[in-house]
């Protein structure tokens, strides 16, 4: 009796269980989200007029992120060349001062004077090159230690005057959004983050002397071009800011592309593709395999073409863009997913995409494959990666099978922005 009265209690503790999950992340929410993300797309106005960003618009990048908080406690919820003969030889884009040409060897990065650090928007700072604390004891997960969960801050110049600063999101979502100040003080952007993080954003610009020489795109997803969005539709509604943008970088499908092949993330491509037409000519540049940006002594090469997949169609026509950074080079792969992924590396080789610091695809799950990191071979890894994402919470991500990746390749410095907005100087 005693035995079956156990089995019937595990059983009612299992259903309770089980149902208690569908609940938690019921088809109703998720399919309700993605009719309104639908119907406002097809309500987008393509003469740039202003489309709100709300976090119900991008339902699969930010309300998992949403759901994944009510699981949180309160305190966590807030929070190379190229080596391809068939390549034609790359054209090149002058932003200030720069010949446009690609860097030849490499040099002693000169050391930095000393930085204190800060703490920006109530958010942790981790600053390379400095001292510094950070959480008690090693990961959990497999033999990866970031560097916010240090005692001690390496000592060396990285970028040897320059600062790259990849910020955390103001809220819970997974984001990709970055500042590299060159060692002249110009700034080039990379994506930025979602709409909610454009006021952030734009105090950091603000902050760093409001000029930004290039912004680059690597595709018009939310959680990419959300920030940039915000920012462009508060200067046409008259809120200015004092920020000058010299050149953005992109290369986008028809608007028709995205409502076919991407049309979770169509609402934002059409937004943003909208708020460029109202853009001067002059800013606007798209970019192609190849080319290179000049601004200051920092170079950047385009290294793809926009590629159209059989899938994950939206991630695979991001852009990949690589700068060499006085003597260092830093491979930004957006959300390249694997099948980009292994385009990307045929048309690069190994030598091409070898760096010595990589952003990992799609924030460090499901993104480019393991032979890509292998290629890339790198000394640092970047991972603009939420601490939810980073502990896998939920099955159908892949971050594990990721470190699992690195941790082969002895990659002994991993910046995340799971410990706050990280800098590396």
């Amino acid at each position: 009796m005693r035995q079956r009265g156990q089995r019937n209690w595990l059983g009612s503790m299992l259903v309770t269980g089980l149902f208690a999950a569908a609940v938690m992340s019921g088809p109703g929410t998720d399919s309700n989200m993605g009719r309104d993300s639908l119907k406002a797309a097809e309500n987008v106005s393509m003469n740039g007029d202003y489309l709100p960003v709300r976090k119900s618009s991008f339902f699969l990048t930010e309300y998992i992120a949403s759901e994944v908080t009510q699981l949180r406690s309160p305190g966590q919820a807030e929070g190379t060349e190229n080596t391809n003969p068939n390549q034609t030889s790359p054209t090149s884009v002058q932003t200030g001062q720069g010949t446009g040409q690609m860097p030849s060897g490499t040099q002693q990065p000169a050391a930095p004077a000393p930085d204190t650090g800060t703490n920006t928007g109530g958010s942790k700072v981790i600053t390379a090159g400095q001292n510094g604390t950070g959480s008690v004891g090693p990961s959990i997960y497999g033999s990866i230690v970031t560097e916010g969960e240090k005692q001690v801050m390496p000592q060396d110049a990285i970028l040897g005057g320059a600062a790259l600063t990849l910020f955390d999101s103001r809220g819970s979502s997974q984001i990709l959004s970055a500042i590299l100040q060159t060692s002249q003080g110009s700034l080039i952007v990379i994506d930025g983050g979602l709409g909610e993080d454009g006021d952030f954003l734009r105090s950091q610009i603000q902050a760093r002397g409001s000029h930004v020489a290039a912004w680059l795109i690597t595709h018009p997803h939310g959680d990419h071009a959300g920030a940039l969005y915000k920012i462009l539709q508060d200067e046409a509604a008259g809120i200015r800011s004092g920020i000058q943008i010299d050149g953005i970088y992109y290369s986008f499908a028809a608007p028709e592309w995205y409502t076919i092949n991407d049309p979770s993330e169509q609402t934002m491509a059409h937004a943003i593709i909208g708020t460029f037409s109202g853009l001067p000519e002059t800013m606007l540049h798209t970019v192609s395999k190849g080319q290179t940006i000049q601004v200051d002594d920092v170079t950047i090469q385009v290294m793809n073409d926009r590629y159209e997949t059989g899938s994950d169609k939206g991630n695979n026509a991001g852009i990949v863009y690589k700068l060499w950074v006085n003597g260092k080079s830093i491979l930004f792969l957006g959300d390249m997913a694997e099948e980009g992924g292994q385009r990307l590396l045929a048309e690069n080789g190994a030598g091409g995409l070898k760096s010595d610091i990589v952003q990992m695809a799609h924030h460090g799950q499901n993104g480019v494959g393991e032979d890509v990191y292998k290629a890339v071979n790198p000394e640092i890894c970047l991972w603009p990666t939420p601490g939810w994402l980073w502990d896998s919470v939920g099955s159908k991500y892949r971050t594990a099978e990721t470190k699992g990746w690195i941790t082969r390749l002895n990659v002994q410095r991993h910046y995340c922005t799971k410990d706050g907005d990280q800098v590396i100087r």
